[in-house]
């Protein structure tokens, strides 16, 4: 019998595109939310040095935990955000599959952009900076 032979082949086949749908659909949902989040503390945090290093430290931190531990992690916390919001709201959600996996990719996302945003904002030139103020721009 040959290796691809397996009936089981054909049926994983079958389901590939639904897989990778959901895959790209997680993955998109997470950066999406990772830029939602770094992209403002990036920009708060520019010129204040002691809230851009606690902020740093804790996305590498985050960059440092396991993908599956922080999955772990994430389980406890969603089953009491999920009986809570059943208790007050009438509503309740899954401590499985999208959620934990989207958070936990949104949180692996926080550190290059983070990182990337401070030093891109720290990067510009004083010369534009004092053109735009030239010109009647804000610091805003």
């Amino acid at each position: 019998m040959s290796f691809l032979a397996d009936p089981r082949w054909g049926e994983a086949l079958a389901h590939l595109p639904d897989y990778l749908g959901n895959h790209v659909r997680v993955s998109l949902a997470a950066l999406a939310l990772g830029l939602a989040v770094s992209l403002p503390l990036a920009i708060l945090t520019r010129n204040r040095p002691a809230p851009r290093g606690m902020l740093l430290a804790f996305a590498s931190i985050v960059q440092t935990v396991p993908g599956l531990a922080l999955l772990a992690l994430f389980y406890p916390l969603l089953l009491l955000a999920a009986s809570v919001t059943l208790a007050w709201f009438g509503v309740s959600f899954s401590a499985f599959g999208f959620l934990p996996a989207m958070l936990a990719l949104a949180l692996y996302s926080m550190l290059p952009v983070l990182r990337n945003g401070i030093t891109g904002l720290n990067g510009i030139d004083p010369a534009l900076i004092e053109a735009a103020k030239g010109v009647g721009m804000t610091a805003r």
